[in-house]
C-alpha cells in the first residue's frame, strides 16, 4: 500500500512514438526521460498515405499519463497526435483509515469489495484479498490491475461506469446485509455508494485517495500556447477533477475545440467549470477507446490534405506528443 503523496508526471518526461523518434516509452514516474527540445515535429500530424484515416490531422488532448494508455494507442490508430499531460495528481487517503480497511478486507470481513478505479489498487492494500470476497470492478482497466494484484480475475467487471457497475452488482444479486468495501476517491459521486445501500448491503466507503490539479511548473511547454492559439482539435475530459484543471491551467477550450468526456458526470462537471458551452460538449457513449474515437470522429470533419498549412502559428514542441 502506497502511503507517500506521489509527485505529479515530470513535465520533462517525454514520448514520441513513430518514425524518427529518439526516445522509448515513458511511464508514469519521474523517470527524467525527455524528447529533446530540438525536436522538428510539425504541431499537427502530416498523413502523406494513399487511405486517410477519420483523425488525419488532428490534435487531441489527452490530459492524463497512463502506461499503456489504450485510448492514446486508439487515437494514433485514427491517424490523430496523442498530446498526453498530467495535468492532476493523486494524493492517497488517510494511513491509518487504508491500513485498517486493508486488514478487515485481509481478515475476510467483507462479502464484496467494488473498485472504481485503477488507482485505488495502487492506494489500497488488495493482494490478501481471500477468495470469499468476491470482487467488482468498474471496468476493463480495473479489471486488469485488479488481476495483477490479485493473481486471479476479478468475479465483475461492468461497461466502465459507475451505473453499470451498479446495474452489474444487483444483477448479480447483491443481498440485503451483504459487506461490501467501496474504496473511492474523495470527490466521486455518492451513486453507487447510495445505489448500493439501496440494495440492503451494508457499504464502508472509504477514501482512498483524492486528486489535486498541478502546478503550472509542471506542464510541458507550449501547452498552454498551443491550447490557446487553437491548436489542439479536441480534448477528451477522463473525470471532474481532468475538467477543472484544464480551466484553471490552460482556460477554456477555445472556438471549434471539440471537448468529449467519458460519461455524462465527466460532462456536467466540464459545463459547471465553464470549459465549454453547452453544444460544445458531448459525453461518448462508452469510455471504451474505440467509442470515445468515434465521438471525436463525429465532431470533427475530416481535414482535407494540406488544410493545414498556414492555419495555425507554430508552437513551441510539447513533450508528451504521440504521433501514429
Amino acid at each position: 500500500m502506497s502511503t507517500a503523496d506521489p509527485a505529479p508526471e515530470s513535465r520533462r518526461e517525454a514520448e514520441t512514438a513513430g518514425p524518427g523518434s529518439n526516445s522509448g516509452p515513458g511511464s508514469d514516474s519521474n523517470s527524467g526521460s525527455s524528447s529533446g527540445s530540438g525536436s522538428d515535429r510539425s504541431a499537427h500530424p502530416r498523413d502523406e498515405g494513399p487511405a486517410r484515416r477519420p483523425l488525419s490531422g488532428r490534435v487531441v488532448l489527452v490530459p492524463r499519463l497512463r502506461e499503456p494508455d489504450p485510448l492514446a494507442r486508439a487515437l494514433r490508430t485514427a491517424g490523430a497526435a496523442a498530446v498526453r499531460a498530467a495535468l492532476t495528481r493523486a494524493v492517497p487517503g488517510d494511513a491509518a483509515e487504508l491500513a485498517s480497511a486493508s486488514a478487515r478486507l485481509a481478515a475476510g470481513d467483507y462479502d464484496w469489495l467494488v473498485v472504481t478505479s485503477a488507482r485505488t489498487v495502487e492506494m489500497l492494500d488488495v493482494g490478501a484479498t481471500p477468495t470469499s470476497t468476491a470482487v467488482a470492478a468498474v471496468g476493463s482497466a480495473t479489471a486488469g490491475a485488479l488481476a495483477a494484484a490479485l493473481g486471479r480475475d476479478p468475479e465483475l467487471v461492468a461497461g466502465g461506469s459507475a451505473r453499470s457497475l451498479l446495474d452489474a452488482l444487483a444483477g448479480r444479486g447483491v443481498a440485503p446485509g451483504a459487506r461490501v468495501l467501496l474504496p473511492q476517491s474523495a470527490l466521486a459521486a455518492p451513486l453507487l455508494a447510495e445505489g448500493l445501500r439501496g440494495l440492503g448491503a451494508r457499504v464502508e466507503r472509504v477514501d482512498a485517495y483524492t486528486t489535486r490539479t498541478v502546478g503550472a511548473a509542471d506542464l510541458p511547454p507550449g501547452l498552454v500556447g498551443r491550447w490557446r492559439a487553437g491548436g489542439v482539435d479536441a480534448v477528451v475530459v477522463t473525470a471532474g477533477s481532468t475538467a477543472r484543471a484544464v480551466v484553471e491551467l490552460l482556460g477554456p477550450a477555445p472556438p471549434g475545440t471539440a471537448v468529449v468526456t467519458l460519461g455524462g458526470p465527466s460532462r456536467a462537471a466540464a459545463l459547471a467549470a465553464g470549459l465549454a458551452p453547452d453544444d460544445a460538449v458531448t459525453a461518448s457513449p462508452s469510455p471504451r477507446p474505440a467509442d470515445v474515437v468515434a465521438e471525436i470522429g463525429r465532431r470533427l470533419r475530416p481535414l482535407q490534405p494540406g488544410s493545414r498549412t498556414g492555419a495555425t502559428p507554430p508552437h513551441p514542441p510539447v513533450d508528451r506528443i504521440e504521433e501514429p
